[in-house]
């Protein structure tokens, strides 16, 4: 009897203390809230926040959420202490290390369009004392996952050197076990000497490996090669009516005419081997100011082509390669017409630059020819001018005795044999010459 009397109050004990425990558990558990529904507009941006909540410090925090890519374009994202993200394609993945009870995740991104839209909370996990806890149900992540990830963390630790590896933006990544993606199968294959874990898909010749860091902050899937053995991140976009997986270009691939390498962003982490248009300068070369790029993909085909990618809208079109190398073909023949009509310019110039400059040196060699001659001109004038020439004779002019000078002529009527003259040894020296003017009537008369 005695121990029936105390039974009830034992029984209330016990609720109380099982009510307590489970209240305690229930207060204990991590929260979230944040923006689920957004009011885009076209070219603005806009901001969702979440913030995730615990009683106690919360060791680290991870949150990937969804979106609809065709009404918005991820642009960033921040976290506090230790903030990671990556962000493209759809969906966003933040984790951070706050050591706080509160870490508040901020997504930005770009509108496409005027619209509603809606994002998701895909999966929410915060740790505390070493325990992960799924945040959306509150339940602690399985022991037998516990166990794969502390195994997988110890194998990373002590055979690190025994895994496939591949630096990726100065960090290491690591091949893990791939989980499962639809559309490919696990399979063993030899990468760097190295047995490992790859997915191929069911019916392309297509390789997907799952790396993670070598600090365990990211874990993503990357299309490996193994023809270059280069690994580029995973991403699988629609275009049209076709699946398309980016993958790296084949060898004996050449990109089009005006088209140079990029290295295209992907989230914050990684980035994509791309090609942008250019615009050729002279010898410069200018990239287009547009977010559009020139990827290489493969669809469910298994048909490899180019496709234009328009960052800003996060949509993928086929590269219609006919019409743009038929317009480039035309616009080469513009440019040789045009670099022809310059060189024949120059060549003109340039022709008429060396006939100018033997006309000038024709005519310098003429200008010091006439120089030389009326150099030649002036010297003989000036010699000729020097010379004396003899007086000229005045016919009235008497010599010093008062005779004309024998230079002279005196004019007679003569006859034939006779003269007026006589020797003037025979007439004596003081006999004097009498002159006879012919017209006078006078001596006529004598």
């Amino acid at each position: 009897m005695i121990g029936k009397k105390h039974w009830p109050f034992k029984t209330g004990l016990l609720v109380a203390g099982l009510t307590l425990w489970f209240g305690m558990a229930v207060s204990a558990a991590p929260a979230i809230e944040g923006d689920t529904d957004l009011t885009v507009k076209a070219d603005q941006v806009v901001v969702a926040q979440f913030t995730v909540t615990n009683e106690d410090p919360m060791e680290s925090v991870s949150l990937m959420v969804s979106y609809d890519k065709d009404a918005m374009t991820y642009m960033s994202g921040n976290g506090g202490d230790n903030f990671d993200v990556t962000g493209g394609n759809g969906s966003v993945q933040m984790t951070s290390s706050p050591d706080d009870t509160e870490a508040v995740f901020t997504v930005r991104f770009r509108g496409s369009e005027d619209t509603e839209t809606t994002l998701e909370i895909v999966s929410c996990t915060a740790t505390m004392d070493g325990t992960e806890v799924d945040v959306l149900t509150g339940d602690a992540v399985s022991e037998e996952e516990a166990e794969e990830g502390d195994e997988a963390a110890a194998e990373e630790e002590d055979e690190s050197e025994e895994r496939a590896s591949f630096v990726i933006d100065d960090r290491t990544f690591y091949v893990r076990r791939p989980g499962d993606l639809e559309g490919f199968d696990v399979i063993h294959m030899d990468i760097q000497g190295i047995d490992s874990r790859v997915l191929k898909h069911n019916t392309l010749d297509l390789y997907v490996v799952y790396l993670i860091s070598d600090n365990g902050s990211f874990r993503d899937y990357f299309v490996y090669n193994p023809d270059t053995g280069n690994v580029i991140p995973y991403v699988n976009m629609e275009s049209g009516t076709d699946s398309v997986i980016f993958i790296e270009k084949d060898e004996d691939v050449e990109p089009p005419t005006r088209y140079t390498y990029v290295d295209l962003g992907w989230g914050q982490k990684y980035t994509i081997p791309a090609y942008k248009h250019v615009t050729i300068d002279g010898v410069d070369e200018i990239l287009d100011d547009t977010n559009r790029y020139l990827v290489y993909g493969i669809n469910q085909d298994g048909e490899k082509a180019w496709y234009s990618f328009d960052y800003d809208k996060n949509s993928l079109q086929l590269f219609d390669t006919i019409a743009y190398d038929g317009e480039q073909i035309y616009i080469t023949e513009l440019e040789e017409k045009d670099t022809g009509m310059r060189s024949e310019m120059a060549y003109q110039l340039e022709r008429y630059n060396t006939d100018m400059g033997t006309r000038l040196f024709v005519i310098l060699i003429l200008i010091l020819i006439i120089i030389a001659l009326a150099n030649v001109v002036v010297f003989q004038h000036l010699r000729m001018r020097k010379m004396q020439m003899p007086p000229e004779e005045d016919p009235d002019a008497e010599d010093e005795d008062g005779e004309k000078e024998s230079g002279e002529y005196i004019v007679g009527n003569l006859e034939e044999n006779e003269t007026d003259f006589s020797d003037p040894e025979d007439r004596g020296q003081d006999e004097e010459l009498e002159i006879i003017d012919l017209d006078d009537p006078d001596e006529d008369d004598r």
